[in-house]
């Protein structure tokens, strides 16, 4: 199997950063809200670490999934941008789920 054109690589980084960010994004949103709603009743156990740790499986999931995948496939541009935007968004993540 010969390895994908560069451009080729490119494009379809591009289109998995777009949903990448996109699922980043959803779970940011939705640990802030979580986080905000939490600040309202702080009776009840706070739900927003449990949201966070949540995104960071899934993150780090995909990560291996995608971009492990991606570089065994020989398609190492895309594969590294997965890692990568993904690795961040574990970091990110588990920043927010261990913060008090």
């Amino acid at each position: 199997m010969s390895e994908p054109s560069a451009l080729r690589q490119i494009a379809v980084a591009v289109v998995l950063l777009i949903v990448d960010l996109a699922v980043i994004a959803w779970f940011l949103w939705s640990c802030s809200w979580t986080g905000w709603r939490d600040n309202w009743n702080p009776q009840d156990v706070p739900e927003a670490p449990r949201i966070a740790w949540r995104a960071v499986w899934i993150l780090a999931g995909a990560a291996a999934v995608t971009g492990v995948g991606l570089v065994a496939l020989r398609w190492r541009i895309s594969g590294v941008v997965q890692l990568s935007v993904l690795g961040v968004g574990v970091v990110i993540f588990a920043c927010l789920a261990v913060r008090k």
